[in-house]
């Protein structure tokens, strides 16, 4: 047990220790080289099973949970056809991730003490790397060596993983650095299976994303430059940019003229000529998973908000199950969920928390939307008022020049109301008859 002066004296030796940053460039320089984060409990606690696998574990923080285990031995399986096909020994993969090993550690924000083992660490970032390959690969369509009824990674077999795993690899706290991925493909030397360029481009073969779409730190990171691919230049010169006004629902926008346009890019998003240009988004089961975790990581990991603006612009026109309806008949929404009630109400617990960055493109849209919006609807009321000054001043004019008009006017309108009346009844007591 140690006295509370012990206790003092280590805190003080490990807060001064070597492996704390001691200036603020080092901190910083830290900071930049994590990628892979605990979600904070203040967000997990609330929603504790769309940030969690639920069928395989990547990397260190959830291994070894007992729910996922049975996976453990088809990663086994994986790495060994892995180092079979590529005609070389587990030690010469060992040997040559252990030399980026340092970097592969301070990709993680937090590792527990079981990692400090290298053999151990090593052996988990081989394991889970040849695991993602060779799944992916399975995915790409290229033939391995594998049974026709293997239960993963047959063609078969992975079609009916597809959804479990592909969920789970896009998981903030289930990521692998890419680093190790791209040391496996470059120590098996796979390039006569995928010809590209370098390695970076047979990754992206077989995430199948297009080349142009830049490397990513881990397969989430992957998965938002994918998405934001040939992203438009920042507004933040746009002196314009300024939500001053509640921003309209889809529904309202239909009102004032507003069309939606299906695009194929995120990265495309504008509002011009009274059109909004948004891409397809497929509401599925796992949507709820994979957009909390791009939100998640793109707080913690990069500068950048624009997956959060688009979360924020989206559930602004998502408010009613009209406005989904109004979005499906579009093409933009595909809805796989029970009901368009849902959707709303997911896009609902998908805002929590979002930020809305006001210097990228899509809060330009979303500026340009609802300025168009209001400036339609003051030019409707200004019509409007016009055209009853003009019936109340020709009322004036022709009916209101003396009271005994004025009344016969009252009174020819009070028995045109009571007239409509009587017919409504009228029309209703017979129909009512008729039922009896």
């Amino acid at each position: 047990m140690l006295s509370d002066n012990q206790a003092s004296n280590e805190w003080m030796i490990d807060v001064m220790g070597g492996d704390h940053p001691s200036t603020e460039e080092e901190e910083e320089k830290m900071w930049r080289k994590q990628s892979i984060y605990r979600i904070p409990s203040f967000i997990k606690d609330r929603n504790k099973s769309t940030y969690d696998p639920v069928l395989v574990s990547i990397g260190p923080y959830h291994h070894g949970e007992p729910h996922l285990m049975p996976m453990e031995a088809h990663k086994r399986r994986a790495r060994g056809h892995f180092l079979a096909r590529s005609g070389k020994p587990l030690e010469y993969f060992v040997d040559g991730m252990k030399r980026e090993e340092n970097e592969l550690r301070e990709s993680y924000e937090y590792l527990d003490e079981k990692w400090r083992d290298s053999n151990i660490f090593i052996e988990l970032i081989i394991t889970d790397g040849c695991f993602i390959l060779e799944f992916m690969d399975t995915i790409s369509g290229t033939p391995k060596d594998y049974s026709y009824n293997d239960p993963i990674f047959s063609y078969y077999g992975s079609i009916i993983h597809y959804n479990f795993v592909m969920r789970d690899l896009l998981l903030l706290e289930n990521q692998l650095p890419y680093l190790a991925l791209k040391k496996l493909l470059t120590l098996a030397e796979v390039r006569q299976e995928f010809p590209g360029e370098n390695v970076d481009e047979t990754f992206l073969q077989m995430m199948m994303f297009p080349s142009t779409t830049g490397t990513g730190s881990h397969m989430l990171d992957f998965y938002m430059k994918g998405l934001f691919h040939g992203r438009s230049k920042d507004s933040k010169d746009d002196p314009d940019i300024e939500l001053i006004e509640e921003t309209p629902s889809a529904s309202q926008l239909n009102r004032v003229g507003v069309k939606f346009n299906k695009i194929s890019n995120f990265a495309d998003i504008k509002f011009e000529g009274g059109t909004l240009d948004l891409p397809t988004l497929d509401i599925n089961d796992y949507t709820v998973s994979t957009f909390l975790n791009l939100k998640a990581f793109e707080l913690r990991g990069t500068t950048r908000r624009d997956f959060n603006s688009y979360i924020c612009l989206m559930t602004k026109l998502l408010q009613s199950v009209k406005d989904v309806a109004l979005l499906k008949e579009a093409k933009i929404i595909v809805n796989y969920l029970d009901s368009d009630e849902q959707v709303v109400t997911l896009m609902k617990e998908l805002a929590k928390d979002a930020v809305l960055d006001r210097d990228c493109n899509l809060s330009k849209a979303q500026t340009g939307m609802t300025r168009h919006y209001y400036e339609s609807m003051k030019h409707w009321r200004n019509e409007f008022k016009m055209v009853l000054a003009e019936w109340f001043s020709y009322l004036k004019q022709n009916y209101f020049r003396n009271p005994w008009s004025a009344i016969s006017v009252v009174a020819a309108a009070v028995l045109l109301g009571l007239t409509v009346i009587q017919t409504v009844y009228s029309v209703k007591s017979y129909a009512k008859q008729k039922s009896t």
